[in-house]
């Protein structure tokens, strides 16, 4: 098997949290949170939950956001990144605009921006096979912050369906198929989306699951 499929373990990077924040939406705080927690382990969320409008946060002066970005722990892309993803498979997924205005309130940010909302789960993960993972099957697992490429296993149940996906038993990283993430790496997105490189693997009796 020598295609490959990629974790994106960008939800757990600090670095890319923006200086935004938000709009309220009179949305409960609590909500909201429970909201980005299924959203950073590629969970399906109605748009008007994902941010549409964010503010600058007082005491900066953002210049340049990374193409994948986090806005209240939603990710969040550039256009380069959009132009990428929307040529691809999203499932039921989708990209939203959304509005970056400086701490005035008013003066936008220039370029486009867009909400990123997931559509698809698979399971797929490989729990025997895989390294440096935590977690538990009724809560899910996330990688170790020192885990590296080929220590997460999946089946090849991976290889079908939707180009982005979150698993059914992660809850932290979502998942690119082969055809994605050699389309992030021309574009050299593979950095901005954190992307480790995931073994495929077959059941002990060397059939797929």
């Amino acid at each position: 098997m020598t295609e490959t499929v990629w974790l994106s373990v960008a939800p757990q990077k600090s670095q890319i949290s923006s200086k935004f924040t938000m709009e309220d939406r009179v949305v409960p705080a609590a909500v909201r949170e429970d909201n980005a927690m299924a959203h950073r382990g590629g969970g399906h969320l109605a748009p008007d939950l994902l941010p549409q409008k964010a503010i600058e946060q007082v005491g900066h002066k953002i210049k340049r956001l990374p193409n994948l970005f986090k806005i209240n722990g939603f990710l969040c892309v550039t256009e380069k990144a959009a132009a990428v993803l929307r040529a691809h498979d999203l499932g039921g997924g989708g990209l939203y605009p959304l509005e970056l205005v400086r701490r005035d309130g008013v003066t936008p940010v220039p370029g486009q921006f867009w909400a990123l909302n997931f559509g698809a789960k698979k399971n797929a993960l490989s729990i025997e096979e895989s390294r440096n993972i935590h977690g538990h099957p009724q809560h899910g697992f996330s990688p170790e912050l020192w885990a590296k490429d080929d220590d997460i296993a999946v089946t090849p149940n991976a290889l079908e369906g939707a180009d982005i996906w979150g698993d059914e038993l992660v809850d932290t990283g979502f998942f690119v198929s082969p055809n994605l993430g050699a389309a992030l790496h021309k574009a050299g997105l593979a950095k901005a989306f954190h992307l480790m490189r995931c073994r495929v693997v077959r059941d002990r009796t060397g059939h797929p699951e």
